[in-house]
């Protein structure tokens, strides 16, 4: 009878013990801003919010340290804000410089990636723009399409501590 209950007492326990990661809301756009903390006065480029399902896939590929390291984004960069960039005209053969406004999202000394998903098949991640926010507070992205984008800051006290040498290692 023992076994009986230890038995029942154990598969009670593993059940209460999962609960609560079920209960955990998912990480999705809700924690992170839309486009209306980015500005641009660029011509012929209009941004708008993502829709649910784009931006849960910004959200999982931006939270994959490989796919960072891939884009050589820096993994303690946090995504900040997504939308979708649209160009009306025919883009020339460079591509089409667009700056952003960031104030919203970050400050003076951060630096900010603008991460662009590529409008074709297999849809892979490409940095477009990154720059260390001066005084006016934007950076440019060179666009050769447009869909959807995400902008990752690294503020610059998280900079600052990634490259501190450990004391005793002196390995960063």
């Amino acid at each position: 009878m023992k076994k009986l209950y230890a038995f029942l007492l154990a598969g009670v326990m593993a059940a209460a013990l999962a609960l609560p990661a079920m209960a955990a809301p998912s990480p999705v756009a809700d924690t992170i801003a839309s486009g209306s903390t980015v500005s641009t006065t660029a011509s012929n480029v209009s941004t708008e919010a993502l829709s649910q399902t784009m931006a849960e896939e910004v959200v999982k590929v931006t939270s994959n340290r490989e796919v960072l390291n891939n884009l050589n984004v820096s993994a303690s960069a946090h995504l900040a804000a997504v939308l979708e960039v649209s160009y009306s005209g025919t883009i020339p053969a460079g591509g089409v410089q667009v700056p952003f406004n960031v104030s919203g999202l970050a400050a003076k000394g951060d630096t900010v990636y603008i991460l662009h998903r590529q409008s074709y098949a297999p849809y892979t991640w490409e940095v477009v723009g990154q720059a260390v926010l001066g005084d006016d507070l934007t950076v440019t992205g060179t666009f050769t399409s447009f869909s959807p984008v995400a902008f990752m800051v690294l503020k610059s006290t998280d900079a600052a501590a990634a490259q501190v040498k450990a004391p005793r290692t002196g390995e960063y």
